[in-house]
């Protein structure tokens, strides 16, 4: 039997309090702390290159699926949907058969470093630290873009998409174009952006009341997914140079597309 269920991860940072980790999942919730994860589960270093920090990092951390394991979470079916947001509302989608094609691991510091200890990392125009997780992916560097790396890792939950997502799904009888360009949107932009208030908040929503095609030129969008600080120096957007000319025009050709399906408040 399919089981949905939610992992929420809350990590609280007050003075004198310690890092709790909240699990809720299948209507039960339970509270561990790192010392009790680190009974559960064993504590590994791991060794890569880090495209967040564009360098060789060593960290320590567990293993995702075990993690998911002993606290509690089913066995993932084919169609399930992780969603991991970030302190900042940065909402990456990981679908069950990228955990099925990679090893991940949910590290909280680096190799040598006291606990929910990081090199700041530079982000648009300031330093954070990844803290109190980031998820990284040690066979998969070299195709960074196509896995999620989320760092200052707050929540974590098991969704269906469809039930989650309605609103940015693109009408039945769409093109194969447009249906191509949401497949990008969702596993690219979803993380950042939203769509009719449905998807991450780091980034603007790109439909309600105004769809981003509406006041930007198509030139110019291609030019700014291609290379945003070519526009804004210091921007958070990363670069997408890895898409091609027909992906980007399948990506507002779904952005079009959703013109039509605006919600309204």
């Amino acid at each position: 039997m399919k089981l949905f269920g939610i992992l929420l991860c809350c990590w609280v940072f007050a003075v004198g309090a310690t890092p709790v980790l909240t699990t809720v999942h299948s209507g039960q919730s339970q509270h561990w702390t790192l010392a009790q994860l680190q009974q559960q589960l064993p504590v590994q270093q791991v060794s890569l290159d880090d495209p967040s920090y564009n360098q060789r990092k060593n960290y320590r951390g567990f293993n995702f699926s075990k993690l998911l394991e002993k606290t509690g979470f089913p066995p993932l079916q084919e169609d399930d949907t992780l969603v991991l947001t970030a302190s900042d509302g940065y909402a990456p989608t990981l679908a069950a058969a990228q955990l099925q094609q990679q090893q991940a691991m949910l590290v909280f510091a680096e190799a040598g470093k006291p606990d929910f200890e990081f090199t700041p990392l530079q982000q648009g125009k300031g330093l954070i630290s990844p803290a109190p997780f980031y998820l990284v992916w040690p066979g998969a560097a070299k195709a960074a873009e196509h896995f999620a790396w989320p760092y200052q890792l707050v929540k974590i939950e098991l969704i269906r998409f469809r039930d989650r997502y309605a609103q940015v799904i693109p009408a039945a009888g769409a093109s194969a174009q447009v249906q191509q360009g949401f497949a990008l949107f969702k596993q690219h932009c979803l993380k950042c952006h939203s769509i009719n208030l449905q998807g991450g908040v780091l980034g603007p929503e790109l439909n309600a009341p105004k769809n981003v095609t509406e006041y930007w030129q198509q030139h110019d969008l291609k030019a700014f997914i291609k290379k945003p600080e070519s526009y804004r120096y210091q921007s958070k957007m990363p670069a997408f140079h890895f898409f091609s000319d027909a992906e980007i025009d399948a990506v507002l050709a779904y952005l079009q597309q959703m013109k039509q399906q605006k919600i309204s408040r």
